[in-house]
């Protein structure tokens, strides 16, 4: 059979562990990580989709192997985090369009083990962020000391680098990307921070913004949580990041997604994360001084979607706060299995001394930083 076919899916598909960390120790979760890749069942596919979703698949396993290798923080393991979001997307596109059935991470299978990137694909990545295209290397950009700056990966690809100095041992900042998500999950997620009077940001698409998203984020924003712009695309209309645009265009775009918020919530969005943490520093500063919005990264990545089993996430995003003590704690409402772990970890919040506070504190922390 194909190589392909033994492909279509894998329990783990890639680890984006936060790329903001500031630690440097190893991530110690082998009980709760696999890093297998399933066969899959026969499927009927196209060949040249096939050949396709066979490079995206392989490279992305290959990136996974350099997240659990390099150490948070570092060149690698923020290459690895940028391509890795990219590809995921991109192999679940080519799914959708083969119309495969199942989750490709619930399937089951003797395991295959992917090392070798596909050529074709790694030119893709570094004509999409530009890993590598330029001379020297760029200094770290400041943009508030003490709250987060752009640090450029592979020489030249601006990352968002979020710090959480300003939150104390055991506080946590619960945030979620890419939704709103049609359906129960975003509703389960936004019922269960008020079942346990806490608030969270929500980062949403404004091209999910249509009736049904609106009266989602209403929701959500009664309820006291923030719900903050992630792009109206994911950053463009084609999946690159917001580098691939202008500073204008950049502009224009989230400007539409953020009036689309305010029409559905009567609140003025707030903040503001870029799709895989990739923007340039004058665009960034135009975001900030042109519509107002703070931006924030992140500093626990729970991976929720690599995994589908709910027990092993709330496993693994346990381990990663347990090392942290405190943090900003990426997931995404758009994934059925994280309905679940929201609702466990915030009874175990309680019961081991941790705290969800107010989204607030990242408006007041960066107003902070702003009047030194």
């Amino acid at each position: 059979m194909p190589i392909i076919l033994k492909l279509l899916s894998f329990l783990l598909l890639f680890p984006a562990f936060s790329a903001a960390a500031e630690f440097e120790q190893d991530l110690t979760l082998e009980s709760a990580v696999g890093r297998e890749v399933p066969a899959a069942p026969e499927a009927q596919v196209v060949d040249g989709a096939a050949a396709d979703y066979e490079g995206y698949l392989a490279t992305l396993a290959y990136y996974s192997d350099i997240a659990y290798q390099a150490v948070p923080g570092t060149e690698d393991y923020l290459e690895a985090s940028i391509a890795g979001d990219y590809l995921r997307r991109k192999v679940d596109e080519i799914e959708a369009g083969l119309g495969a059935s199942g989750s490709p991470m619930s399937l089951n299978g003797d395991p295959v083990r992917l090392h070798l990137p596909s050529e074709k694909v790694m030119s893709e990545l570094r004509g999409v962020f530009g890993f590598g295209t330029e001379d020297g290397r760029a200094e770290p950009v400041t943009i508030k000391r003490g709250f987060a700056k752009i640090v450029y990966v592979k020489g030249s690809t601006p990352f968002l680098v979020q710090d959480d100095s300003f939150l104390n041992k055991g506080e946590i900042i619960l945030t979620f990307d890419d939704g709103p998500a049609p359906g129960k999950y975003s509703m389960a997620v936004a019922d269960n921070l008020k079942a346990n009077s806490a608030q969270a940001v929500f980062f949403v698409l404004g091209e999910k913004l249509g009736a049904a998203g609106k009266a989602i984020i209403k929701v959500e924003a009664e309820d006291g949580n923030f719900v903050a712009v992630h792009g109206y695309n994911h950053a463009t209309e084609t999946g690159k990041p917001f580098t691939a645009y202008t500073t204008g265009k950049t502009l224009a775009k989230l400007g539409q997604a953020a009036g689309s918020i305010t029409s559905a919530t009567g609140v003025k969005p707030a903040l503001f994360r870029p799709p895989y943490g990739v923007i340039g520093a004058d665009a960034l500063k135009a975001v900030i001084t042109g519509l107002d919005l703070v931006p924030l990264g992140w500093t626990i990545d729970t991976m929720d979607w690599s995994v589908k089993s709910p027990d092993e996430l709330y496993a693994k995003t346990i381990a990663l706060i347990k090392q942290r003590g405190k943090g900003i704690v990426l997931m995404h409402d758009i994934h059925p299995q994280s309905r679940e772990t929201v609702r466990r970890l915030l009874q175990w919040f309680k019961e081991n001394n941790y705290k969800v506070v107010s989204p607030d504190r990242i408006v007041q922390a960066f107003r902070a930083q702003q009047g030194e």
